[in-house]
């Protein structure tokens, strides 16, 4: 067991649970200060409190409950099991940081799809009244690490 817990796979780990916990953590505050009223901290940032029954961006929210929900809780546990993989075998700590930032998000939302049946989302980027579907730390989370993956891939 300690030879599992070494090296990239901590870093993996410190990182999939420091996502899950702030992801968790944020949501909780959205409900208790934004179910009832938003907040503009800034000119291009509304925070108000939605639920999402879908995926990203509310993809697959109107599709019937049968096949919906397999695909909601199933990718998920799939790209924990692809991350925790790619990050013990590639040997870059980095890389395993980013692994972390993408399996914490899915394992954030996929907590609040089996406990809530529902994601909240409150963190909506607008220019005017032209909005960005909302979000939440873990979409941003997942966000980051699909950059970091990209600027990677350039950089090489």
């Amino acid at each position: 067991m300690g030879k599992i817990l070494r090296g990239n796979t901590l870093i993996y780990i410190y990182t999939l649970l420091s996502v899950v916990f702030l992801d968790l953590f944020t949501k909780n505050l959205a409900e208790e200060f934004l179910s009832k009223r938003s907040y503009d901290p800034l000119p291009f940032l509304k925070l108000f409190l939605i639920y999402n029954r879908g995926a990203a961006f509310g993809i697959f929210a109107d599709t019937p409950d049968w096949l919906r929900l397999p695909l909601l809780i199933l990718t998920p546990v799939v790209a924990f099991v692809i991350t925790y993989v790619y990050s013990r075998k590639n040997g870059n700590p980095l890389l395993a940081g980013v692994m972390g930032l993408i399996a914490g998000g899915a394992l954030g939302n996929l907590y609040d799809r089996l406990f809530l049946g529902k994601v909240r989302d409150f963190i909506h980027l607008h220019i005017g009244e032209h909005y960005w579907p909302a979000f939440n730390f873990a979409d941003a989370s997942i966000t980051m690490a699909i950059v970091l993956l990209i600027l990677g891939r350039l950089r090489k």
